[in-house]
């Protein structure tokens, strides 16, 4: 397979993931984040030529251009076992947050929420790096440095959208301070990316922690929502908003618009993400190898039987995994301190919780085939166990597979361009 050589390439064949670490390893004055819209995606602007040295590095550290997620003994000393479709563990947990505010606010079962606020309270770290809504447009997202509690409290809940969580990566290693970083496994995979590249990376990043990712929508996804809720302005509302949430306050909860006299809009979370309306999505997700977070410290899950939610409960569950020492470490200090309320549990019970994790990664080793088919460039995945985790379908799961891949480069879905 061709593998793109320049970050304008990375884009132009929808390999962007719009994390944002391009604009921080190439300066701000050089590389920007900004919006393609429609249909509402984050996609990097070039502002001034990049040097040899600036897109090798970007090559490098592009989680969208290269995932390399090898089981290291460095990281992982000897007591990690790997799962051919959800990647190393040392132990799993059932469970979730202990404070009744934060497992019923925040979103699966409070889990991400709760370790932050330990790792703060504790001061294991100085900030937690993740991401929060945008104060004065609240659809959108940014990314955030939390030093408080009420700082994480106001980044809890889902962000199903857009966000270059990553932009500003870069600048909190100058801070030579300990931190966390908290955000979607390929946000965390860009991190792990950058640890070949900057050796501070390893000196000053404690823990990183991600949720399982089934992909999140475009911008319009939301407007749209505001259309069908009756939201004042419908698609072109967004002015009026003073509060977006996409679930929390129960599990899954409500996707949930407020304007800006307080008046609610809700919609139910089954209904905006399996409702027969439609939604669009980046094509690098769905050639998505990592899903779960295994480059992680500890990745978290909903914990719903079948994989998907059947009604509304109270605060929910989630499975915590952790994948390193250090992670596992921070897991039993959590348990111990009471901070997570956990029964011990084990890898396979993803295979019933997440088993569209599984599928997909037992179908990327055949959509990746149809890439190199049609002879476009694709992306780097390096021991990711691909030819295990196809081994666990069959062969008619990977002509469909490759099927699908091949259709929607014919349509054109991976062509992209820079914002």
């Amino acid at each position: 397979m061709k593998h793109p050589s320049s970050l304008k390439e990375i884009v132009e064949n929808g390999l962007c993931l719009g994390c944002g670490l391009c604009q921080s390893v190439a300066g701000p004055d050089r590389v920007e984040m900004d919006w393609v819209d429609p249909p509402g995606r984050l996609r990097p602007r070039i502002l001034r030529p990049l040097d040899e040295a600036t897109e090798k590095a970007i090559l490098a550290s592009c989680p969208g251009a290269l995932l390399d997620e090898p089981l290291d003994p460095k990281r992982h000393g000897h007591e990690a076992r790997e799962d051919p479709s959800f990647g190393p563990w040392i132990r799993a947990w059932k469970g979730h947050a202990s404070d009744p505010e934060v497992h019923r606010m925040a979103s699966s079962g409070g889990a991400l929420t709760a370790l932050g606020l330990y790792l703060i309270e504790t001061g294991e770290v100085d900030f937690i790096y993740h991401v929060t809504a945008d104060e004065e447009r609240p659809m959108r997202s940014r990314s955030h440095v939390s030093t408080t509690r009420e700082d994480v409290l106001a980044g809890a809940g889902s962000r199903y959208g857009p966000v270059a969580p990553l932009d500003r990566f870069v600048e909190q290693l100058d801070k030579g301070k300990p931190f966390a970083v908290i955000g979607k496994p390929c946000d965390i995979s860009g991190v792990h990316n950058m640890r070949k590249i900057d050796p501070r990376v390893d000196e000053l990043l404690k823990y990183t922690m991600a949720f399982s990712c089934g992909t999140f929508a475009d911008l319009q996804c939301s407007r749209w929502m505001l259309e069908r809720v009756g939201f004042p302005g419908g698609q072109e509302g967004e002015e009026n908003l003073s509060l977006y949430r996409y679930r929390g306050y129960g599990c899954p909860g409500p996707t949930r618009a407020v304007d800006k006299e307080g008046k609610v809009y809700d919609e139910k979370y089954l209904s905006f993400w399996y409702g027969n309306h439609g939604w669009t999505h980046q094509f690098r997700c769905k050639i998505c190898a990592d899903p779960t977070g295994e480059a992680t410290d500890i990745s978290v899950a909903d914990a719903w039987p079948g994989g998907g939610p059947t009604e509304e409960e109270w605060g929910g569950y989630s499975m915590f995994i952790s994948r390193t020492p250090r992670g596992d470490a921070l897991m039993q200090a959590a348990i111990d301190a009471a901070v997570v309320t956990v029964e011990v549990d084990d890898i396979k019970t993803l295979y019933d919780v997440q088993p569209h994790q599984a599928v997909k990664k037992q179908g990327i080793n055949a959509r990746l085939k149809a890439i190199e088919d049609s002879g476009s460039p694709g992306p780097v995945f390096h021991n990711m166990r691909l030819d295990q985790a196809q081994a666990q379908n069959d062969q008619e799961f990977f002509d469909s597979n490759h099927e699908g891949t091949r259709v929607r480069i014919e349509k054109g879905v991976n062509r992209e361009r820079l914002a």
